[in-house]
């Protein structure tokens, strides 16, 4: 009784974050187990939709195979239109696969996992959620079925620009532009992001930082398409980062 009376409010309310911050992490664990097992049951029982994969590895070959004009670089659903990290990553996967869908599928799994994982870091360090909102994150049959039955390019770009995010959270600030960078140079809408994230370095940043953080993101552009832009510049510059293209939006 003593002991209760010499409580503050401060450490009672001390006493309850750390207990919420357990329970979320034994949360964590949990969902990231049950997924896990998601993923297994849906490669092995839900037929993969062909859509995109057969077109990537038709674009990886022309390169692999020499090929540097974008406007040569084609596949089943017509040229490539991803800058050039997206034929390093395919280029991967191809070459870990061979091109096969299965064994794709598991890598593919494999990084829906990682990036679910970084969004339960992200929410976690937020400490904003109680432990039982975290379970609805596990919910959406659109983001398994994009992962592990169409193997898109979003899943990767997605899950390096939440790596920004929980990099920025950690106040990684270089780190974090360098690795979105990375994303855009996967999938250009990944550039959506940019203005919260610009607002975010100019809080956390001084301008000389800011500065010197946005010439390392755009080394990473010169580097990934210097094989490109050595060669067929415009093409590069035209197909791979198109601001004029229409998106249409079916649900």
């Amino acid at each position: 009784m003593a002991e209760l009376a010499q409580q503050t409010p401060l450490s009672i309310s001390q006493g309850v974050r750390n207990r919420n911050a357990r329970i979320v992490a034994y949360c964590v664990l949990l969902l990231l187990l049950a997924d896990s097992l998601l993923i297994c049951a849906i490669i092995a029982h839900v037929p993969y939709t062909k859509i995109d994969w057969d077109a990537y590895m038709s674009q990886v070959t022309g390169f692999i195979g020499g090929e540097r004009n974008y406007a040569e670089l084609r596949g089943d659903t017509g040229p490539l239109v991803y800058p050039a990290g997206f034929l390093y990553f395919y280029s991967a996967f191809q070459f870990l696969t061979g091109g096969a869908v299965f064994p794709a599928q598991v890598i593919f799994g494999i990084l829906y996992i990682i990036n679910l994982g970084i969004i339960l870091l992200i929410y976690k360090k937020s400490n904003l959620l109680p432990w039982w909102a975290l379970c609805l994150l596990c919910l959406s049959k659109r983001v398994h079925s994009i992962f592990v039955l169409r193997l898109f390019n979003d899943c990767v770009a997605v899950a390096l620009a939440h790596a920004t995010i929980a990099l920025l959270l950690y106040e990684h600030w270089y780190l974090g532009l360098i690795v979105f960078s990375v994303a855009v140079s996967v999938k250009m809408n990944v550039l959506l992001y940019a203005p919260s994230l610009l607002l975010l370095m100019l809080k956390g940043m001084s301008i000389r930082g800011v500065l010197s953080a946005l010439s390392a993101a755009a080394l990473v552009q010169v580097l990934f398409g210097f094989p490109f832009l050595i060669s067929y510049p415009f093409e590069y510059i035209s197909k791979a980062f198109d601001l004029g293209r229409v998106f249409i939006h079916f649900w």
